[in-house]
């Protein structure tokens, strides 16, 4: 769990998959994307590494 600096509510921890386009290869990369997001106010901030 993580405070939202903003409004002080509880923030939630986002996990989703994207797909990236390769440049010249005509395929796509999965990536994970991780972010802190508040509820509330809509804040919201990139998670670091190992953060849960």
């Amino acid at each position: 769990m993580k405070e939202c600096p903003l409004c002080g509510e509880t923030m939630r921890l986002s996990v989703r998959e994207t797909q990236d386009a390769v440049p010249g290869a005509g395929q796509t990369a999965p990536r994970l994307e991780r972010e802190w997001i508040c509820p509330e106010c809509d804040y919201f901030e990139e998670a670091e590494p190992g953060e849960e």
